[in-house]
């Protein structure tokens, strides 16, 4: 199993509870209303001469406490079987039409985003400092392949606060194009790409719950059935129990929602990987158990 890490965001709201309406394309790129927000694909694909290599590449978006909007950008490419990791990063403002977006495009400096179709995206990582890059397009067939995770998109992440974000998946992105790392070309002839949009915390909110004190897990599983998974554990603060969310699409399409207590169980097993860099640790093991399914996977 490939591991990406990623950060959410979340608001906190005293009122009554938003009714948003999703409309795709329209959804797919920033929404100017929503001070924090990410989207972000990451996928495994295979080159024409058998190269196996995965990656990364996540666009946020957030506001400065005067409303101005930055932009950061990630991006990672990983060789699985030569056990090489690369990695690029970069943050840009709207000056100067250095980062930004329209209804068909994100951008942040090297990085783009671009808006095809409801159903269709081309994305470009081309970092100047670095000598790897990116171009590949990504598409479904049906738009039904789109995910929402949860009634029009509301995503709850407690159930002792009104907490939560608009949160929709495309988990099975059919995946082509080119990777160039020191010159060398890798055509990128079938993949797969899982791609997740999240959206928080409207200008005219109060409070946050995008803090330090906030720590998650979170796992996208495509299964060999054709069956998708998405699972969380959200903490409010490190002292508190976690509470768990998930989202089950099986190979027939049907989509439940396991979002009362005890209805879906994500549980961190024994082993541990530490980087010798950060000296953090993560954990390579859990367990995830439903009605439905009931599954074990580790690095």
């Amino acid at each position: 199993m490939k591991s990406f890490f990623s950060f959410f965001v979340f608001c906190y709201i005293t009122f009554n509870l938003p009714i948003f309406s999703i409309d795709f394309p329209k959804d797919h790129s920033f929404h100017p209303n929503f001070k924090v927000e990410w989207c972000y694909f990451v996928g495994n694909l295979t080159a024409r001469d058998g190269t196996k290599i995965s990656y990364e590449l996540s666009f946020f978006k957030d506001n400065l406490k005067d409303k101005e909007e930055i932009f950061h950008a990630h991006f990672a490419l990983s060789f699985p079987d030569e056990k090489k990791h690369l990695t690029a990063q970069g943050l840009e403002r709207k000056i100067g039409q250095l980062a930004g977006y329209t209804k068909n495009k994100i951008w942040s400096g090297d990085y783009h985003l671009e808006i095809l179709s409801e159903k269709k995206f081309r994305i470009i990582a081309k970092p100047r400092e670095k000598d790897f890059s990116l171009d590949l397009t990504l598409s479904i067939n049906n738009k039904d392949d789109i995910l929402l995770q949860g009634k029009n998109a509301y995503s709850p992440k407690s159930r002792k606060f009104p907490v939560f974000s608009y949160y929709y998946s495309i988990p099975r992105l059919q995946t082509v194009g080119t990777i160039k790392v020191s010159s060398k070309p890798y055509e990128i002839n079938s993949g797969t790409t899982w791609m997740d949009h999240e959206w928080s915390e409207e200008q005219n909110s109060k409070s946050s719950l995008a803090s330090k004190e906030n720590s998650w897990d979170w796992v996208c599983l495509n299964l060999e059935d054709g069956s998708d998974i998405m699972a969380f554990n959200f903490r409010n603060s490190s002292k508190e129990k976690s509470e768990t969310f998930g989202t089950y699409r099986n190979k027939k399409g049907e989509v439940f929602y396991y979002l009362n207590e005890g209805e879906i169980e994500f549980i961190p097993g024994k082993k541990i990987w530490k980087s010798s860099i950060t000296k953090k640790k993560y954990i390579l093991d859990w367990e995830l158990k439903t009605k439905d399914f009931q599954i074990h996977f580790q690095d």
